[in-house]
């Protein structure tokens, strides 16, 4: 039982939120609708076949040099002396991972390629992958979807967006930002600060009693924005956002946080590292490596921490690594590979098909045709494109993917 922050703002209902917390007993593995997301974002179009897509036996790809084929079950990937944390990853983890080569991103242009990816469309009305999932889940959180770092696209849900980059977000609501003004200003001591959260809440709420249509619309929009933050910054110094790190573990161990408090759904990151490698593929290993360790780090930490939904967070958070683009097969005149419309991604964690590799691309780093179902090569089967996996990431949170992307099916191979 999750009562709505309204009810939770009377006297009776905090009791029954009580009760029905003491009730409740986290699940072993969380249902759809309870799983939460953290989005990972290598920004610049990372080469697929640095880690997720080796193609040792091609002569029409150029693969890292003192490299070999790592295999674990059934995942194939890039391993080698200076990539451990890759093959300790797969090791450790790999039973929740599956790998998905050949999707079809539909441009090699950054920011429209980022679009599709994230969206599964060029049009600007549409919300990305996480702000969807956050929007229509079943429970209401105080911070549904929260931007750390890395692209975002609201649509039509700019309220379910929250930016926390920079550390001022608190500072925002607490008033406590006034004091770092150019011109000075006054902060409201704390008791104040209450007083006029509360007044301000009674008169909104007192209107939007007397209003219809557009009016009590924007007036319950209002309300509910005041409610996420006074539930915010009474819970600030339990979840620790007083103190957001900058490295790109620190924001996972506090996007994790968030997701146990249930004070979030979803999370997005930028992956460290300029990966529009044109000159100098080498250091895609290098920033790779480094996402694996972080990657093996945060597994670690979602192991041992007790989930919001879930008896532990490993068991209730799915984790999505994509970038905008991959790298051609074959290296330019200076070292380095250009811009490629396919992909490969990495899913880890709660419904997730583990131990998979889904998609294909053949000698020339081209996508196959695949069987939506299996996620094998099929010549009746059909391209796979950044919007099916799309779809197949909404279902995993438990949404209707017909009522956001009509027509577009599901790849339901890496649906466990």
């Amino acid at each position: 039982m999750r009562l709505s922050r309204r009810q939770l703002f009377t006297g009776s209902a905090a009791l029954a939120a009580g009760a029905a917390m003491g009730m409740r007993v986290p699940r072993a593995m969380a249902a759809a609708p309870d799983r939460k997301f953290l989005f990972f974002f290598a920004g610049g179009g990372w080469d697929t076949t640095t880690v997720l897509d080796p193609h040792f036996d091609s002569d029409g790809v150029d693969m890292d040099p003192d490299t070999s084929l790592g295999e674990l079950g059934n995942l194939r990937f890039t391993a080698g002396d200076d990539r451990p944390a890759v093959s300790r990853f797969f090791t450790r983890w790999g039973r929740r991972a599956c790998i998905v080569n050949g999707i079809d991103v539909h441009s090699v242009g950054h920011d429209s390629a980022q679009q599709f990816v994230m969206t599964g469309t060029s049009a600007s009305s549409f919300a990305d992958w996480p702000t969807l999932l956050a929007a229509h889940g079943q429970a209401a959180y105080p911070l549904p979807h929260v931007v750390f770092s890395g692209p975002s696209y609201a649509g039509q849900h700019g309220a379910t967006l929250v930016r926390a980059g920079g550390g001022t977000l608190l500072e925002l609501i607490d008033g406590s930002i006034l004091g770092r003004a150019d011109a000075s200003a006054p902060v409201p001591a704390q008791p104040q600060n209450a007083m006029v959260d509360a007044y301000v809440h009674g008169r909104v709420a007192s209107y939007a009693a007397t209003r219809t249509g557009q009016g009590r619309a924007r007036a319950e929009g209002l309300l509910t924005n005041l409610e996420r933050a006074m539930e915010l910054e009474g819970r600030a110094f339990e979840a620790g956002l007083s103190d957001l790190g900058r490295s790109v573990l620190d924001q996972a161990t506090q996007a994790s946080e968030l997701f146990r408090l249930g004070l979030s759904r979803c999370a997005m990151i930028q992956i460290d590292g300029g990966y529009d490698t044109h000159d100098d593929v080498t250091r895609q290993a290098v920033q790779q490596e480094e996402f694996y360790a972080v990657l093996d780090a945060l597994m670690e930490h979602l192991a041992r921490t007790p989930g919001d939904n879930a008896s532990w967070l490993i068991d209730e958070v799915v984790i999505v690594a994509l970038s905008e683009f991959g790298r051609t097969p074959k290296l330019n005149g200076g070292g380095g590979k250009d811009h490629w419309p396919y992909l490969s991604g990495l899913l880890v964690g709660s419904g997730v098909a583990g131990n998979r590799v889904v998609g294909k691309t053949d000698d020339a780093l081209v996508a196959q045709s695949i069987d939506f179902r299996t996620g094998q090569p099929s010549d009746s089967g059909s391209r796979l494109g950044c919007e099916n996996l799309g779809t197949a990431i909404l279902a995993l949170g438990g949404l209707d993917p017909q009522e956001h992307l009509p027509d577009v099916e599901v790849l339901e191979a890496v649906l466990g």
